[in-house]
């Protein structure tokens, strides 16, 4: 049976330098919400948001009418919890440009990394490893929003050229089903962001030269 590879893009070729020594870095959630760039950062990452078109349609029982709220529901998670490894299951020259990639590696055996990579994970971590699901606001969120696992994988269409293959774990209990808020917003508006939340964690994995490979992209 064939395995699928895992890509990962670097800016910087001492960074892929030390991904291949075996020092996994991974960012909070809240860390790729509040970043400023498109590729990388995403207004809503750690939510799922529900946007029907034409507003959510609200039934007043009292007065036994039915009218569309302008407003969006959303189910979050706790941003400053959750940390994620951020894979690509490709590779193409668009995903090279967007990230603007100095170097990528090429995960031959992604089985392997991740059995090294759960065995990394701090004692009573809960983790997932998943590939990402693509979603367009409109569509509603079924039985995604009481799980963390399944909102921290989950992303708006826009990004689905990234087709990108998620790594998380959490010490705190944020994973567990049902940890997660829900609430009605203006969608025109965005939380102001928290730097506070901008936590890293390095996990060590191992020498992983026997199993990827390095490609600089400039020799």
């Amino acid at each position: 049976m064939r395995h699928i590879r895992r890509y990962k893009y670097f800016s910087n070729i001492d960074y892929a330098l030390e991904f291949l020594n075996g020092y996994a870095y991974h960012n909070t959630l809240a860390y790729f919400r509040d970043y400023e760039d498109a590729v990388i950062g995403d207004e809503f990452e750690s939510t799922r948001t529900y946007q029907p078109e034409g507003g959510l349609q609200i039934n007043d029982l009292t007065h036994k009418k039915s009218f569309p709220l302008q407003m969006s529901f959303e189910s979050s998670v706790r941003a400053a919890e959750i940390y994620i490894l951020c894979l690509s299951l490709i590779f193409t020259d668009e995903v090279v440009r967007k990230f603007q990639a100095k170097a990528y590696i090429e995960i031959r055996e992604p089985a392997i990394f991740i059995k090294r990579w759960l065995s990394a994970l701090p004692k009573d971590a809960e983790s997932f490893n998943r590939k990402v699901d693509y979603y367009r606001p409109e569509h509603g969120p079924g039985n995604i929003w009481p799980q963390p696992h399944l909102i921290a994988s989950t992303k708006l269409v826009n990004f689905a050229y990234q087709q990108e293959y998620r790594l998380g774990f959490s010490v705190t209990g944020a994973l567990a089903f049902g940890q997660a808020s829900q609430q009605l917003i203006d969608p025109k508006t965005r939380p102001a962001p928290k730097p506070e939340e901008h936590h890293h964690w390095v996990l060590e994995l191992g020498d992983l030269h026997d199993i990827s490979t390095l490609y600089d992209m400039h020799t």
